[in-house]
């Protein structure tokens, strides 16, 4: 009875063996899996902390094209006042984007009672043949349009907000003023501005608080 018995309890454990072995395999791979999974998990999560996403921080505003290139403002006003000697009232407005040196402006007339644009004045920055920054002037007015046949302007006001203005702007090769001869790029001696759309900017009626301080 006793050898049949440790016949039958060594034939179990040579059966049973071979199954423990596999189990713990199993287990230890599950478990070398698991901790894998989490290593590759940290590694990703580490990655995406080593490149945070990126934002465009700007403090400009987006205006128009100058010559198909974006221009944006970095500050923008309006001042409607009346002619002293022909009494047409004009609403100007004035926008400004600052650079790392200097400024560019453009300058916008309109009339108020046609609501029409009527003089446009730019500076721009263009380098010259030296390779560095001028200033550059470009203006259109009444005054000089028959010198610029080729130059056109067009745009309208609203002034219908007494505290905000809104409106449009197309100016058409418009020439530089002078100092052509010292641009690098000659292409720059003309410019079209296009897209130019704006709203919401602030103005000051000169005529309005003249009055106001009167009383």
């Amino acid at each position: 009875m006793k050898k049949h018995f440790k016949k039958l309890t060594m034939k179990r454990i040579t059966y049973l063996l071979p199954l423990i072995m596999i189990l713990a395999c199993n287990t230890t791979t599950k478990k070398e899996t698991s901790i894998s999974g989490e290593n590759e998990n940290m590694v990703v999560q580490e990655v995406k902390e080593d490149k945070p996403e990126s934002k465009k921080v700007s403090n400009s505003t987006y205006l128009c094209k100058i010559n198909g290139e974006d221009w944006a403002y970095t500050k923008a006003s309006g001042i409607v006042s009346t002619h002293r000697k022909t009494k047409k009232r004009t609403a100007l407005l004035t926008f400004k984007k600052k650079l790392k040196k200097g400024s560019e402006s453009i300058q916008l007339h309109y009339d108020t009672d046609s609501k029409a644009l009527v003089v446009a004045s730019l500076q721009l920055k263009f380098k010259n043949k030296d390779g560095k920054l001028f200033t550059c002037y470009y203006t259109l007015n009444p005054d000089n349009k028959s010198r610029k046949p080729q130059s056109t302007l067009s745009g309208t006001i609203d002034l219908s907000n007494t505290a905000a203005a809104s409106g449009t702007a197309e100016i058409t090769n418009i020439t530089i003023d002078f100092e052509k001869k010292n641009l690098l790029n000659p292409e720059n001696s003309t410019v079209t501005l296009t897209d130019l759309k704006f709203t919401g900017i602030g103005y000051s009626d000169i005529d309005k608080l003249s009055n106001a301080f009167k009383k």
